[in-house]
Formats: C-alpha cells, structure tokens, sequence
C-alpha cells in the first residue's frame, strides 16, 4: 500500500469555511457577490442530511452550472425555495430549466433558531436573459414592413454580446463590470 503524502496548498479564499471539503457550492464559493450562470443540466440526488445529530435520506435537485469560463467544477444542490423560485421563472418542470439563466446571491436565513449564511437564486430573469426573451416573442420588421433576414441586425442575440455595460456577461460577477 502506497504511503499518503500530505501536500500543503494556500487556497485563494476570503473565508476559512473554503478550506474544509465541499462536493456542491456554497456561499463562500461566491465570495460575497452575485454570479449569472447557465443551468445546463438538472439531476436528482439523493444523500443523508444531518440536522440536530439526527440522519435522514433526502432527495433534492443537483443544477450543473456552466459561467464565463466553462462548467463550474461544483453543482449547485437545491433546496425548496431555490427550486420554487425556479419554477416561478421558468415552469415547474425542470428539463424545462435548461439553457436558462440564473443569478445566484449570498445572504442569510433562519435555521434552527440559527442565522446561517445561504444561496438564494434573485426571483426575476437576468436581464440577458429577459432581452433574449423579448427579442424571440417581437420580432422586428424592417423598415420595408417584411420579415427581418439571417442578415437583419436586430437586438435579438446582439443583446447578448459583450459591450452592453448594463449587466455583466452571464458567469461574471457584479464587480467585474469594465472601468472606462
């Protein structure tokens, strides 16, 4: 039997909670500020929860995330109100939930007569997102009255291009915005 080797690495974090193991994302992964990222695949996993020393099984929604730079390397496990607040988005089905965009947020909630720090997904579309959706329901007419062509430059996916300083590109954070 190989003999274990403990290596020593300094983790680029601002909160101690990321120096400990995690197999989902938390809120100290999101460093304080909100992230626009893609869901682009919803599974069901099931594990054993510990609450007040007591072990339960429990199944609940696994989101892959894809943002700026690719697939996140952590998933995104859902609890209620996440996943209602998805549902109010986007329908009630999940498969539904794929290809759309969401904006995670850190902040706190009660727990067990606790507060404790959490993930919540904002309750309304990005605004990509939105600008997409608008331009897929109106489509625009030219100036001739006809239909507009592949080579129409309409705001449609232009929208969602770089160069729009009013929101960031999905999978950046806030503060990334550009200093002109």
């Amino acid at each position: 039997m190989a003999k274990f080797e403990p290596t020593e690495e300094r983790p680029d974090a601002d909160d101690y909670r990321a120096y400990f193991d995690s197999n989902c994302l938390r809120v100290w992964h999101l460093h304080g500020k909100p992230l626009t990222v893609r869901i682009v695949d919803v599974t069901a996993i099931t594990g054993e929860m510990f609450t007040n020393g007591k072990g339960q099984i429990v199944r609940q929604p696994k989101l892959t995330l894809k943002g700026r730079d690719g697939v996140l390397p952590l998933p995104l496990l859902l609890n209620k109100t996440n996943a209602k607040t998805i549902a109010r988005l986007y329908g009630k089905a999940p498969r539904g939930w794929i290809g759309h965009l969401i904006t995670l947020y850190c902040t706190t909630t009660e727990r067990n007569g606790e507060t404790v720090d959490c993930i919540r997904i904002r309750p309304e579309e990005p605004k990509a997102e939105r600008r997409a959706n608008q331009a897929a329901i109106a489509p625009a007419v030219t100036e001739r009255g006809s239909e507009p062509s592949d080579a129409d430059d309409s705001p449609g996916m232009s929208a969602l291009l770089p160069g729009d300083e009013s929101e960031p590109p999905f999978g950046a954070l806030e503060s990334d915005a550009v200093i002109q």
